[in-house]
């Protein structure tokens, strides 16, 4: 983003001068919660009226929180807006040396948004624990089982072997140059499996009803299998399962049992 407008190369460094405090940011969040007196909010940041008097006038200053009439102190739409961003910066500074390797930018701009969700996952940082990790997901599926890569996932001695059952919906999209002859054989195994292609995959997914597993591409375009996330929490599931379903919206179709 360019900071070219006069007006938003002010306002920035503002903003982001009244947040680099550990105590504002907690009274952001403590008023959040629910509308609060000066008396009450010093209590829970553990300091004195004065001291926290001036943290909140910062805050009121940039347009985050207000005071009515009632002496009590709420967020406003804007105030409430930062706080749905800040998870996405904590977990990009949290991982910054791990996401260094990557280039975000090849994600869609509405999940590198969202990337915050990831906060509940691990961060892998080994090819064979990545692979043991899509193991499991494909192999503990029992609901449904979703892959998402810039090739055909192989585990095991064939595609569809690790499968726990060859009647599980299972959908798979991989680029556009597959193998057909690999696509074919695990359409033998999968009775209920869907197969769609995408002119460029720049991220992989692994999930099923209770596991995710997402790794993204290196600076070269290409995927990096060297690391990655994988969680339980229904956050980063339900973030791994919109990236999927948003790819496979706009994936082609090259086989369907229905």
């Amino acid at each position: 983003m360019a900071l070219g407008n006069t007006k938003l190369k002010e306002k920035l460094p503002e903003l982001l001068f009244n947040l680099a405090s550990a105590d504002r940011l907690a009274l952001l969040g403590e008023i959040a919660t629910k509308r609060q007196t000066l008396t009450d909010l010093s209590k829970a940041i553990n300091a004195s009226r004065p001291e926290c008097s001036r943290h909140l006038a910062r805050l009121k200053k940039t347009g985050l929180i207000t005071k009515d009439s009632d002496g009590l102190y709420q967020t406003t739409a804007v105030g409430t807006a930062i706080l749905e961003i800040l998870p996405s910066l904590q977990f990009l500074l949290e991982h910054r040396d791990n996401l260094l390797r990557y280039d975000l930018s090849q994600l869609p701009l509405p999940f590198l948004e969202r990337i915050g969700e990831l906060s509940g996952g691990d961060y892998v940082d080994h090819f064979s624990l990545m692979l043991e990790l899509i193991k499991k997901v494909i192999s503990t599926g029992r609901e449904h089982v979703w892959v998402l890569s810039d090739k055909p996932v192989i585990v095991g001695s064939s595609p569809g072997a690790a499968f726990s059952s060859r009647d599980i919906p299972a959908r798979l999209i991989t680029g556009a140059n597959v193998d057909h002859k690999v696509v074919n054989e695990a359409k033998s195994v999968l009775r209920h499996g869907e197969f769609a292609t995408l002119p460029q995959v720049k991220v992989a997914v692994a999930m099923n009803e209770s596991l995710a597993w997402v790794c993204f591409a290196g600076p070269d375009g290409k995927i990096d299998f060297g690391g990655g996330f994988s969680g339980k929490d229904a956050q980063f599931r339900g973030w791994c399962s919109d990236l999927f379903e948003y790819y496979w919206a706009r994936a082609k179709r090259i086989y369907t049992p229905f």
